[in-house]
């Protein structure tokens, strides 16, 4: 095991490392490098964290996060925090709860509306105006008012196309619905959002509405009842960034009204008139995206409300061989690389590099079962049949098989070789610093015997006499998740050699589309990681709530058998937290959902993830917020000359 571990992991180690070079290449401008892909611009479309490294930085918010702080916030957009102390916040007699954001003057995006002599409207670029065009800009036309902030969060909401969207409609009706679709097919007592009558959705529409007030320069948010977490998801870079209601109108998108806003409801991806474009108020403006290429440009924004950035663009191109990007790094045509965590240590020593380590993360890697599965034309079943030469569609809804593929995989091996002993294997969805988590709860170890103890049980003894074949998914440029695979694989083999899982490599989005708005999945294991985005683990976007909740962000990729199995055993507990604002009350709840994951086998978790960036020794400025997972803010960033 070690030995083929180690030969996988170290291609590359020989090759010759060219002299790192004291000259600034590219002053001003950004190269970042990672193995990563950017899904859309649209805020409301967007879920996972590649993409909120586009909207994060073109895009503004009512509130920040205070640098690295995880539970406080800064004013954005909103010129102040609400609290309680400053009446910001105000709870109601019949338990509702208001939050009202006072809206700062004067912000504009990067393209207004220009009125010319035949009455028209044209979107220029505010940065290239002189101050005589200035003057024609039209009232609201690329300018943020209370009206934008109401519609940008309305927006997401009725378009109900992310987790992330989805979590603004839980704050909103304090967890009473998880999506709009639910919303509409409780008030209309329909099965499917489509069989929903016009009157219907007009009448949710304006019961959503009715939540959003706008008074002059405020807006505020009123909610039935108390949400713990309502200012952390007002601070995320997803669907809660703000947009120009007036372009996003003259674009193709939701023009506002109560009456045709089902026709933006889910679009495909194509289809989404802010895919590919923005109009944001952020440091940064998208100057180009070429996805042949794989290469976003950004460009300082000048106009910024809060002053122009220090960087004068930002270049993100995705490079998936690490070859490419460690010999640009040490010759200076890159400024950032993602780097395999086996070279930190000779990164670290090599003249003109900076490696900063130790960054600390909220969430850990696992290996996702999904069941049942989508068995048309899918590759990944092989044969569709528990015939040696395939897997049945409910293949991991057998606890014996997921047992067993826990007890397969060689943890220690991973932890050692792959992680370095930089970390500690994860425990559960509640990891180190979040509630619940405690360094006792049970875990998986590497146990051939009682591997094929629940395999010999799997399927009623059939498994083992047929053995299986299916394919697994790994992002491509994630060799730590190749590894976990390649361990698991040859474990498999070992406990018996008609066990075969073949490993392929995608592109995300191409993962994503296996995974996500399917009414099966498409892969039956995949390698991926998710985590709080507040540091309460209840909630939508809890840790405990993404992966042990009926309706959260895992159980909405691996398939309703394992939405079954958490609106049975675990969503019970879930809920009974979510209702105490006493944490000696929720503490020994989410402890013990912690250990309900290892006694369910729900998923394969691996270790915890840790954080560190490479960069050439003339950059400084990055902030890392856990919450935010790593994503970079260019906004903060410096590069000396």
């Amino acid at each position: 095991m070690k030995r083929l571990l180690v030969l996988a992991l170290c291609l590359g180690l020989s090759a010759a490392v060219p002299p790192a070079i004291a000259e600034t290449k590219n002053p001003g401008t950004f190269v970042f490098l990672w193995t990563d892909d950017i899904l859309s611009f649209d805020p409301a479309y967007i879920a996972n964290t590649p993409s909120s490294y586009g909207v994060l930085n073109v895009y503004s918010r009512l509130l920040n996060y205070k640098g690295s702080e995880i539970s406080e916030f800064v004013p954005a957009i909103s010129t102040e925090v609400p609290s309680l102390e400053n009446g910001l916040i105000k709870e109601g007699a019949d338990g509702s709860v208001s939050y009202t954001f006072p809206i700062r003057k004067g912000v504009r995006a990067h393209q207004v509306g220009i009125k010319g002599a035949d009455g028209k409207i044209t979107w220029e670029y505010l940065d290239k105006l002189t101050e005589e065009q200035k003057a024609s800009i039209e009232p609201g036309y690329g300018e943020i008012t209370a009206e934008d902030v109401r519609y940008s969060l309305m927006r997401a909401i009725l378009q109900g196309q992310s987790w992330m969207s989805n979590a603004i409609t839980e704050v909103v009706t304090a967890g009473k619905y998880t999506d709009i679709a639910k919303w509409v097919e409780t008030e209309g007592k329909v099965e499917k959002i489509a069989d929903a009558s016009p009157e219907v959705l007009r009448k949710v529409y304006d019961q959503l509405a009715s939540q959003f007030t706008v008074d002059g320069d405020k807006v505020t948010l009123t909610l039935p009842k108390s949400f713990p977490a309502t200012l952390g998801v007002i601070a995320l870079p997803f669907g809660t960034s703000i947009v120009d209601k007036e372009w996003v109108t003259d674009v193709g998108g939701w023009s506002g009204s109560g009456d045709d806003w089902i026709k933006h409801y889910k679009p495909e991806l194509a289809a989404d008139p802010l895919f590919d474009k923005e109009n944001g108020t952020g440091p940064f403006m998208l100057e180009e995206w070429d996805r042949t290429d794989r290469r976003i440009t950004m460009k300082r924004f000048e106009n910024y409300f809060m002053g122009p950035a220090s960087l004068e663009r930002v270049v993100m191109r995705t490079v998936p061989e690490w070859t490419t990007r460690r010999l640009q790094l040490l010759s200076g045509d890159a400024d950032y690389v993602w780097a395999p965590v086996e070279f930190l240590d000779e990164l670290s020593k090599t003249p003109g590099v900076k490696v900063t380590d130790g960054l600390p993360k909220v969430f850990g890697r696992g290996l996702f079962f999904a069941w049942p599965l989508d068995d048309t034309d899918n590759p990944a079943l092989g044969s569709g049949q528990l015939d040696g030469k395939g897997i049945p569609p409910d293949f991991f809804a057998d606890i014996d098989v997921r047992k067993g593929f826990n007890y397969a995989q060689n943890y220690d091996a991973l932890l050692k070789q792959v992680l370095l002993d930089k970390t500690v294997q994860s425990r559960g969805p509640t990891v180190r610093g979040i509630m619940g988590y405690r360094p006792d709860s049970p875990i998986y170890t590497y146990d051939p015997a009682k591997a094929t103890e629940h395999f010999k049980k799997a399927f009623g003894g059939k498994l083992w006499e047929t053995g299986f074949t299916f394919t697994a998914y790994v992002q491509e440029g994630t060799p730590q998740g190749t590894a976990a695979l390649s361990a698991l694989q040859q474990g498999l083999q070992r406990i018996n050699p008609k066990f075969r899982m073949q490993i392929q490599s995608l592109p995300w989005a191409s993962i994503s589309d296996k995974l996500n708005n399917r009414e099966k999945p498409a892969s039956p294991l995949t390698y991926m990681g998710w985590g709080p985005d507040y540091s309460d683990p209840g909630g939508p976007l809890g840790a405990a709530s993404y992966y042990l909740s009926p309706t959260g962000l895992v159980g909405g990729m691996v398939g309703q058998g394992y939405r079954d199995l958490m609106a049975e055993k675990f969503k019970p507990l879930l809920d009974e937290a979510w209702a105490s604002s006493d944490p000696a009350v929720r503490e020994p709840i989410y402890a013990k959902l912690q250990e309900m994951s290892h006694e369910y086998a729900t998923t394969q978790f691996l270790w915890e993830d840790f954080g560190y960036i490479v960069t050439r020794d003339n950059i400084d400025g990055y902030v890392n917020n856990m919450i935010l997972y790593g994503a970079w803010d260019f906004y903060p960033i410096k590069k000396a000359n």
